[in-house]
């Protein structure tokens, strides 16, 4: 197949639910192993930041538009495509131009400065996310189910994850950091277990969460909507959206429902 085909052949996928290894496959086929995108002569992004950043965008459902595609000189393409989102009334467009090697697209960078823009909010975004969410693991693997103190161990990684203005507003009523690190605290002394299910990015700032809480006396699964600021986690509420709150796990009954909250016990 000629680079086009490929190109057009990937961004055609685009807001189609796709298995992401066939994904991924076209993906490999079309973009270089020594990839890079010089964001604005300072950043760069690489391959595996791309590959991010698309799954994002195919996550999301949306929707890619090649509306150009050219060859600038014998080894050089340039095109533009157009991104639009299940939630973005308008969308974006890209123009970039990249050199060629071995038949995939190499190296270059966007032409516009509208496209340098976009480009780089959504790998800001993306590093963002990554770090958000690897600070979230970092911190939910502590809580192993072994009863322990709210030690300096824990204390790092809470505040590698919170913001200092953070809001946890899931059960009903806003929590603010403080109160929120005092319900981990009891999480830690009473040997609760808490995993990290979910987390899909939705745009720039929000992405979507489940999490799995246990301990002796309650087996709970909560699905919300995020806020990032920066790398750090702003706000937890629930969304229309999202998923119920909390949903039932098997073997469980419900002691306590409110508008978005179902506590369940294990039987």
């Amino acid at each position: 197949m000629t680079i086009e085909e490929n190109f057009r052949g990937f961004y055609s996928n685009f807001g189609i639910e796709q298995d992401p290894g066939k994904m991924r496959h076209l993906f490999d086929e079309l973009y270089h192993d020594d990839f890079k995108n010089d964001l604005d002569g300072t950043h760069t992004l690489d391959k595996d930041q791309l590959w991010k950043l698309q799954t994002i965008v195919i996550k999301n459902g949306t929707v890619a538009t090649v509306l150009m595609f050219k060859y600038a000189k014998p080894n050089v393409v340039e095109y533009k495509i157009h991104f639009k989102g299940t939630e973005e009334p308008v969308g974006k467009t890209v123009h970039c131009a990249y050199e060629l090697m071995d038949g995939k697209i190499c190296r270059g960078r966007a032409v516009d400065e509208s496209s340098i823009t976009t480009i780089s909010k959504a790998t800001t975004a993306t590093a963002n996310f990554y770090q958000v969410q690897k600070n979230a693991q970092a911190l939910f693997t502590l809580f192993d189910g072994v009863p322990r103190p709210f030690d300096e161990e824990m204390n790092k990684a809470f505040e590698a994850l919170y913001h200092q203005d953070f809001v946890h507003n899931m059960d009903g009523e806003p929590l603010n950091k403080a109160q929120w690190r005092e319900r981990l605290n009891t999480f830690a002394e009473t040997g609760t277990r808490i995993f990290l299910l979910k987390f899909e990015p939705k745009d720039e700032v929000h992405f979507e969460a489940g999490i799995r809480v246990i301990n002796k006396n309650i087996d709970v699964v909560g699905y919300s909507r995020g806020t990032i600021s920066g790398s750090t986690l702003l706000k937890i509420e629930p969304h229309e959206d999202s998923k119920p709150s909390y949903a039932m796990m098997p073997g469980q009954k419900v002691v306590l429902a409110e508008e978005h909250t179902h506590i369940a016990i294990a039987q």
